[in-house]
């Protein structure tokens, strides 16, 4: 009796380590992919590029520094925020389609 819940046991602790090993390996990896997209955002981020926040917020950059950026949102209004806010730098076909979308 002893023996077989010892083998359970064994079996159910096999299932649990691999788990979380398959676990950490995907979350690792895609830790990897949005690192590199932020260090190739920040690279990439220059004034007149149209730029999109976490929130769906969509402005262009009239100048980047260090820590922060300047943004113009379609109101006229210039927001500084932390260059971290800046999730995305949308491209000129998405930029297209976006116009075209908000057209109708």
């Amino acid at each position: 009796m002893w023996e077989s819940i010892l083998a359970a046991s064994i079996v159910m602790l096999t299932f649990v380590v691999a788990t979380l090993a398959i676990w950490y390996v995907v979350g690792i990896r895609g830790l990897k992919r949005r690192r590199e997209h932020f260090v190739r955002l920040h690279a990439e981020l220059a004034p007149g590029q149209t730029v999109t926040f976490g929130n769906g917020i969509y402005g262009t950059t009239v100048a980047v520094y260090e820590d922060t950026a300047d943004i113009q949102v379609k109101s006229g209004a210039v927001l500084t925020v932390s260059r971290y806010a800046i999730s995305a730098i949308v491209r000129k076909e998405k930029q297209h389609a976006q116009h075209r979308v908000d057209a109708h």
